[in-house]
């Protein structure tokens, strides 16, 4: 009798949106390395007269997105940020950029079709943050017309924007932050019965 064929990872994944969201492990990453040290920051640059750079990096909405969710990375090259997500971030407002690289571009299109993807909105350095879940599957609009466009001859990397309007109209709303607090979803603390 034959086996029945393993299933492959991507086909495991529900494309529902992730509701077991760790709060308090990622709100503590996002104020001791995101956060909080931006705020210091800005009072420095800001006595200083320099205008400050970028409010973090894409590997801090990556880890921030990680512990969230409870879904590790496996960036070792090209290919999608954390097991089962791609990670996007960008100023309220801003497109989300993809790349696809010369080697293995072709393939991480693919995989973006099949996965989550967890876009992170910012404004007035990260005193507002909204998180917004969109399955591969429902941004096939724009993978398969990237994908017919794909170039060939290649260039060193395949830049493309999926817009903001898109992911605020069609995107889940799954977390807001205001200043450094989680205002949505309303959370609930459980109290310890006195004993």
């Amino acid at each position: 009798m034959p086996k029945t064929p393993r299933k492959q990872p991507h086909e495991l994944i529900d494309s529902s949106p992730p509701t077991n969201l760790d709060f308090e492990k990622s709100l503590m990453f996002f104020h001791a390395y995101m956060y909080g040290p931006l705020q210091g920051k800005l009072r420095l640059y800001g006595a200083r007269a320099i205008p400050p750079g970028s409010v973090a990096m894409s590997s801090d909405w990556e880890v921030f997105a990680s512990i969230l969710v409870n879904d590790m990375g496996r960036k070792l090259g090209p290919g999608i940020d954390l097991t089962n997500h791609e990670v996007k971030s960008a100023k309220r407002g801003g497109s989300y950029e993809y790349q696809y690289h010369k080697k293995g571009g072709r393939e991480k299109l693919a995989r973006d079709k099949e996965v989550g993807h967890l876009f992170f909105d910012h404004f007035d350095n990260l005193r507002e943050v909204d998180l917004r879940y969109a399955h591969g599957s429902s941004m096939n609009i724009f993978f398969e017309k990237w994908l017919h466009d794909y170039p060939d001859p290649y260039p060193q990397r395949y830049r493309k924007n999926i817009p903001y309007g898109w992911v605020k109209q069609n995107g889940v709303l799954l977390m807001t932050i205001k200043d450094g607090e989680v205002v949505f979803p309303k959370l609930v603390f459980e109290t310890s019965p006195d004993g």
